[in-house]
């Protein structure tokens, strides 16, 4: 079977659910992998176990029966994965990669982008000083912040004084996809954004290492089925509203 991903379009964060489902699956005993698109290929080199999941074109047959899951993208805690079949595959994916080695800074994903200043403001944009400014109430006490965003300059401007109030020197990650990931993949306390590759790096972090603490917040985006982020682990703090 043929998890049916758009030929272009997704990032790492939501291209990570196709590959986590085609891995459960595959660990049940079932032959499913996702057929390849585009920004794929980037990535297995870095994380090689991704490229097994994975059908290129001239691999896929006629005959290979094809699904695709249009409304939840098969990111639905606990009903399209389990805590169990996550750690699963970021044992399997990451771990070498990740190592033990810790980010004793608190880690502050904050995401802008395309979120902010488009059409995809009115469904993704939310307040994020006054969640930052909450978030912060809800970590240990931490000594120095390390700030990774795709918009360091608003973030500059925004929140530089309320974070150097709370935990003092704070310093900006240089955008990198892969560094970036790494960062919060190895995080001690992560303050995330209402975004996929948010929350991977804090299924990673809480996958592979103990005593984390993470913070998100519960919106995600304002779609039919629902605001709240359906991505989350439980056991994570949630923050509600700021939307």
């Amino acid at each position: 079977m043929l998890l049916d991903a758009p030929p272009a379009g997704m990032r790492l964060g939501n291209l990570l659910y196709l590959w986590l489902q085609a891995h459960l699956r595959r660990s049940g005993g079932s032959d499913v992998v996702v057929r390849e698109s585009q920004g794929m290929a980037d990535w297995w080199a870095t994380f090689p176990a991704l490229r097994p999941l994975t059908a290129q074109a001239q691999e896929v047959r006629f005959s290979d029966r094809r699904e695709w899951d249009g409304d939840w993208l098969y990111q639905r805690f606990g009903v399209d994965y389990s805590r169990d079949q996550l750690h699963a595959f970021i044992r399997d994916v990451f771990a070498d990669r990740v190592g033990s080695v810790r980010e004793e800074r608190l880690v502050v994903n904050v995401r802008r982008g395309d979120f902010y200043g488009t059409e995809f403001e009115p469904k993704h944009g939310f307040d994020i000083e006054c969640y930052l400014e909450e978030a912060l109430q809800r970590i240990p006490p931490a000594t120095g912040a390390l700030i990774v965003s795709d918009d360091a300059a608003w973030c500059r401007e925004h929140l530089d004084r309320m974070v150097r109030h709370s935990v003092g020197e704070v310093e900006y990650a240089t955008p990198d996809a892969l560094q970036n990931l790494l960062v919060l993949a190895r995080a001690r306390t992560l303050i995330g954004a209402n975004s996929t590759f948010s929350y991977w790096g804090a299924y990673i972090a809480d996958a592979l290492h103990d005593d984390v603490c993470i913070v998100m917040p519960r919106f995600h985006a304002r779609m039919a089925q629902q605001s709240d982020a359906f991505q989350l682990d439980p056991g994570w703090t949630a923050l509600d509203g700021f939307h």
